[in-house]
């Protein structure tokens, strides 16, 4: 897709860009989520091509583009609640999970149990309906919590608790959550209040942000094999405070968008270097926010062709480090794909992001506002049309 394409406002007939950017940020929902998956089974997990990419990474993409196309109906004043059932793909990809709930026990009930969290999260959150059913709705969506801290304390369900790595994999996994309830709210929002305080986009950003963050450790860790280790400043003192700021500074940049921005406010394009306290980030982040810059539609066509082929730049640099470090072929199974494609759909939602200060002033133009909310993506304000 061309970066003119990319840009075209959400409030136009064409549903493509919506409806790519969720798919994109899906994809890498549910690629965090396999990393997830990996630290709970412990050495016993193991990758299958099927039980992968057919039964969690195709449904994350189309569950995310479905959300996607709700967030263009919405915005072209359509309104369509019953896609915010898209999380149901899960097990529409994977249909024995259900049967397995009977017959082993309610072995399998996990792939049920998280899009029903996130559909009664997202209707919570969109304002819409009465308050006792608002209210109960996310009551339910808040069931994890107490049930992780309870299946990881008491029935040593993955890591434990107190260690740097449980702590990572409680962040993970409920942040995860948190952003699949933002995502399910789409299809039950109204259109976009400018009047809105900044605040909520800022909290949304840091939410999404900080499941950013959460699913690259997983993507460190899965690198590291058989050796990673977690540690609590290295992951707790720089990657998930580092992205939970970024995340709420793209929040505030999308905020100052909408209602028409103030003096220096796309400064906020240079957010992304608070990534710079590990200056390794800096070899995605840099070509990240070329390519934001190239998704904006802004400047002249030539330097958004430049920046966005900077913004390729990371791809053929991982394949030379895989190469010199490791064997190619590794990219060829069915582990070394899935980390590849948590990288890269990571990083792409990271571009996605890096485009909203550079956007043209004003609601509902452009890719990232009309992205799902994902791993780092700055989701649209789920009190809207409440």
């Amino acid at each position: 897709m061309s970066a003119a394409a990319a840009v075209r406002p959400a409030g136009g007939r064409d549903g493509r860009s919506p409806v790519l950017v969720g798919a994109v940020s899906g994809l890498a929902w549910a690629a965090a989520l396999r990393a997830f998956m990996v630290e709970v089974a412990g050495p016993a997990s193991t990758f299958g091509w099927i039980g992968t990419f057919e039964g969690i990474l195709l449904p994350g993409a189309v569950a995310g583009g479905l959300l996607g196309w709700a967030e263009h109906l919405r915005r072209t004043g359509r309104h369509h609640p019953w896609l915010a059932a898209a999380p149901l793909v899960f097990v529409l990809f994977s249909p024995w999970v259900v049967v397995s709930m009977f017959v082993d026990g309610g072995l399998g009930g996990g792939a049920l149990a998280v899009p029903l969290f996130g559909m009664a999260g997202g209707y919570a959150l969109a304002g819409r309906g009465s308050r006792p059913a608002r209210w109960a709705a996310g009551a339910f969506a808040l069931v994890p919590v107490p049930t992780w801290l309870v299946a990881a304390s008491a029935a040593g369900l993955g890591p434990p608790l107190g260690s740097a790595r449980g702590a990572w994999t409680a962040v993970l996994f409920l942040s995860l959550l948190a952003v699949l309830s933002l995502g399910c709210a789409l299809p039950h929002r109204g259109p976009p209040d400018p009047s809105r305080p900044a605040w909520r986009l800022v909290v949304a950003g840091a939410v999404c942000g900080l499941a950013w963050g959460a699913g690259m450790r997983g993507f460190m860790a899965a690198v590291a094999e058989p050796v990673s280790t977690v540690s609590w400043f290295g992951t707790f003192g720089v990657i998930l405070p580092a992205a939970t700021i970024v995340g709420g500074l793209f929040g505030l940049a999308e905020h100052r968008r909408r209602t028409g921005g103030r003096a220096r406010w796309r400064r906020l394009a240079l957010s992304p270097l608070v990534f710079g306290v590990d200056p390794g980030a800096l070899v995605l982040v840099l070509p990240a926010m070329a390519g934001g810059y190239a998704l904006s539609g802004r400047g002249s066509r030539r330097g958004r062709w430049s920046t966005g082929s900077a913004a390729l730049l990371p791809v053929p640099a991982y394949l030379l480090v895989v190469h010199l470090l490791d064997d190619i072929g590794s990219l060829l199974t069915p582990h070394g794909a899935w980390a590849s494609v948590l990288l890269f759909s990571c990083y792409a939602v990271l571009v996605v992001a890096c485009a909203i200060p550079h956007r043209a002033v004003g609601p509902g133009t452009g890719p990232a506002r009309t992205a799902v909310p994902a791993i780092g993506a700055v989701p649209g304000d789920p009190g809207e049309g409440s």
